[in-house]
């Protein structure tokens, strides 16, 4: 099965869907489509996931490879790999990520 999410960035207003489908050696094979080119150069870098790229942040790649990437220090794009990540690999149940209810960011004026 394939898990897909959609992070929508401010204020640079750029969008990008990510798609994780792990294949049959039980690697993790993430792919993007986005507005932005730096999101798509950082995902295409990220070549196979294991499961330890999921869930020990010092050896991850995606953790790594975002802290050397051109990406901002505030994209979203981090957490929806993650998300897209646990969700296909059973880490977050598909019901619960069926529901809709979006990771978010508000700006709240005091």
């Amino acid at each position: 099965m394939t898990s897909k999410v959609r992070v929508n960035m401010f204020p640079c207003e750029n969008k990008t869907e990510i798609e994780v489908q792990m294949n049959e050696d039980g690697e993790y094979i993430v792919r993007a489509t986005s507005t932005c080119p730096k999101a798509v150069k950082y995902v295409e870098g990220l070549g196979p996931l294991s499961l330890i790229d999921l869930t020990d942040k010092p050896q991850s790649k995606i953790f790594k490879d975002f802290i050397t990437s051109d990406m901002s220090a505030n994209c979203l794009l981090l957490p929806g790999v993650m998300t897209a990540a646990w969700i296909e690999a059973g880490m977050i149940a598909r019901s619960m990520a069926k529901k809709g209810i979006p990771l978010s960011i508000e700006f709240i004026e005091s």
